[in-house]
């Protein structure tokens, strides 16, 4: 029986003392980017960085700063999945706040 049995829950401890979500959590912390904010008077500048952990990923395909409305947006420094799960949220909202 190997580690993956105990990484189901958030208190259970490995046979080794760890707790594997908390460590999974940490690894994805580590491995998540840098995403900047800066307000000045006349406008807002948002700016993250693009590395890429595989050659086999195209550059141009990835978005990282994405526009909701035309007044707002976000920017996201983390994994794919989540960000399009925000993403999705996040527009479904301003929908709502449209109509």
């Amino acid at each position: 029986m190997g580690d993956s049995a105990y990484s189901f829950s958030l208190t259970t401890f490995s046979r080794t003392g760890k707790l594997l979500q908390i460590e999974y959590a940490l690894n994805a912390v580590a491995n998540g980017r840098i995403a900047l904010g800066i307000a000045a008077t006349d406008g807002v500048v948002i700016a993250t960085d693009k590395k890429f952990s595989s050659a086999l990923v195209e550059g141009e395909n990835v978005k990282k700063v994405e526009k909701v409305t035309e007044g707002s947006g976000f920017v996201y420094a983390g994994v794919g999945p989540d960000y399009r799960v925000l993403g999705e949220f996040i527009t479904r909202i301003e929908k709502k706040k449209c109509y």
